[in-house]
């Protein structure tokens, strides 16, 4: 067996820029309603916590008991 040089990435310069949308899983962690509609907080599995609209949460109406051991307080 010889020795094999580590693969160098290709640069994407061609997807620099481009706008496009992520599907993760996310677990509400808090919720607010007001007359523009419902906002929720978000962690992610990353542990990172984000606000977004309801509207960008498709629910798989399954309960995260994590999320009610820890709270997130803004």
């Amino acid at each position: 067996m010889g020795r094999h040089r580590p693969l160098k990435p290709k640069k994407r310069n061609d997807l620099i820029g481009q706008v496009g949308t992520l599907n993760h899983k996310v677990t509400i962690v808090d919720a607010n309603e007001s007359f523009h509609g419902v906002d929720v907080q978000v962690r992610d599995f990353r542990g990172e916590i984000f606000w977004t609209s309801l509207e960008n949460v498709n629910l798989d109406n399954k309960k995260d008991p994590a999320a009610t051991e820890s709270r997130c307080k803004t």
